[in-house]
């Protein structure tokens, strides 16, 4: 398995199913079975106990949700390993256990010191909240899984190999995952998707030597510097002084110039 997250954690649907799941798997838990003396200590010395399970549950609330907002937010540069967001798991259950420490610390104030008021909120947090957070992570994982198994596996002859100026062989990939290709001085850059994401492989070589494989795998010329994969392309369209681009289906990804010559041919395929 990569050792990275997949991007499937970073969506908003994932992340919905935690800052939702978890506040309510806290609150319906604790109601249902009154786990580890929990009810005694959430009572407080003045007897609020279902007071203090709603605000508890909304500390879970308010923590998961700028938590997870924050994961989406930063979903394009973020990019966490396994063993990072396990941290950013447990990250959560403390900082809850803390806020609910402060509230407990007032409530037993003077019976019981702060400290061990605060170990026991950060016992009972994890002990209830490793279920939730075990299963919505199994089983957006086990979604992963499904989507990878069910996706359909790159024919041989539709992957693109590609050498550089020494004819050492540096990246193979589905000609159906590249976007554009742009040549850059003794560079060319191949744009393409990996996993959902877009990558920039840069490749030591001149177009003029990558032009007979990538017309053999239907990428088409629009420019002088460029290649694109008509697939890719939503739109070609001139702006106010004739210079046309082609907006392309991936968010985020510049558009690509289409010079005079290639216009027509490219509109042709679309």
């Amino acid at each position: 398995m990569n050792r990275n997250l997949p991007l499937k954690f970073y969506r908003m649907p994932a992340n919905i199913i935690f800052f939702v799941g978890v506040p309510l798997f806290f609150f319906l838990f604790v109601l249902a079975y009154e786990p580890f003396g929990i009810v005694d200590f959430l009572s407080g010395a003045k007897g609020h106990y279902t007071l203090n399970l709603i605000i508890a549950s909304l500390i879970v609330l308010g923590v998961t949700s700028l938590s997870r907002m924050l994961i989406f937010i930063l979903r394009r540069g973020l990019r966490l390993s396994w063993a990072t967001y396990t941290l950013w798991c447990l990250g959560e259950i403390v900082v809850s256990a803390l806020m609910l420490s402060i509230l407990m610390g007032i409530s037993w104030a003077g019976i019981h010191p702060y400290f061990q008021v605060m170990s026991r909120c950060v016992l009972y947090m994890a002990a209830i909240l490793v279920f939730p957070y075990l299963i919505f992570n199994l089983g957006i994982l086990a979604s992963v899984l499904r989507d990878e198994a069910l996706a359909p596996q790159a024919d041989e002859k539709s992957l693109l190999r590609l050498y550089d100026e020494n004819k050492r062989l540096k990246l193979i990939v589905s000609a159906d995952a590249v976007l554009y290709i742009k040549a850059e001085e003794n560079y060319v850059h191949i744009v393409h998707l990996d996993n959902g994401k877009v990558k920039d492989f840069v490749l030591r070589a001149s177009m003029r030597s990558l032009e007979p494989v990538l017309e053999r795998h239907s990428l088409v010329r629009c420019h002088r510097s460029y290649y694109v994969n008509a697939t890719h392309v939503e739109l070609v369209k001139k702006d106010s002084v004739g210079y046309a681009l082609a907006r392309l289906d991936t968010e985020g990804v510049e558009p690509v110039p289409v010079s005079k010559r290639y216009y027509q041919a490219l509109s042709a395929l679309l």
